[in-house]
């Protein structure tokens, strides 16, 4: 999962830098150095059937959240011909869009998914909420933007474009990220055998 959402920020980035009238080449990767957040505590492993039973559930729903992550690593940017504007207006908004889609549903399940059973499923769902809302928020707002502004404002689509590289960066943190998110033992045990999970890790 790290892996297709690395693979989205490369793309996000790339088409970002082809749309904009900035030579890209020149420039040096950016350092998107944000520390991934720190793996929480681990929590003391419950001994009551019950209480494991409530952890596995609490994280197969976990997992599920996460499942539409797996259709980012799937999105191609679509072909553009240079000074084609209409063109690369559609690309930016589908492509924006195409992210929205994916990781709204994430943010979107897991900001309703219940109170965990223990303190280290807190913290991974409060880690992947801080790397994911900010990409979900800037491009649903950019695609906003770019869908009210007139179809021949060149700016809107430049200023699409920046918004496209900042999701990008925003991925390749959140794919660093991911792996400390999910955290803690307890997390990884509790999901070793739940559905989602298996599916998730597929």
């Amino acid at each position: 999962m790290r892996q297709k959402a690395s693979r989205l920020a490369v793309t996000a980035a790339g088409l970002a830098c082809a749309l904009t009238l900035t030579a890209c080449g020149d420039n040096k990767p950016a350092d998107n150095a944000a520390a991934p957040p720190a793996a929480p505590p681990s929590a003391a492993p419950s001994s009551a059937a019950a209480a494991d039973g409530n952890t596995g559930a609490w994280v197969n729903e976990f997992c599920g959240a996460l499942g539409p992550l797996a259709d980012l690593g799937q999105l191609q940017p679509p072909d553009m011909k240079p000074g084609d504007l209409a063109g690369a207006r559609t690309a930016v908004g589908d492509f924006l869009g195409k992210i929205e889609g994916s990781v709204g549903p994430v943010v979107d399940d897991l900001e309703k998914l219940d109170k965990a059973p223990m303190q280290a499923g807190e913290d991974a769902k409060s880690s992947v909420l801080e790397l994911f809302k900010p990409v979900r928020d800037e491009a649903k707002s950019a695609k906003e933007k770019l869908d009210a502004a007139p179809a021949d404002d060149a700016n809107a689509v430049k200023e699409a474009a920046t918004s496209l590289q900042n999701v990008g960066k925003g991925l390749q943190k959140a794919s660093t990220g991911m792996s400390s998110a999910k955290g803690t033992a307890e997390v990884e045990a509790a999901g070793k055998d739940q559905p989602n999970c298996k599916k998730l890790n597929g």
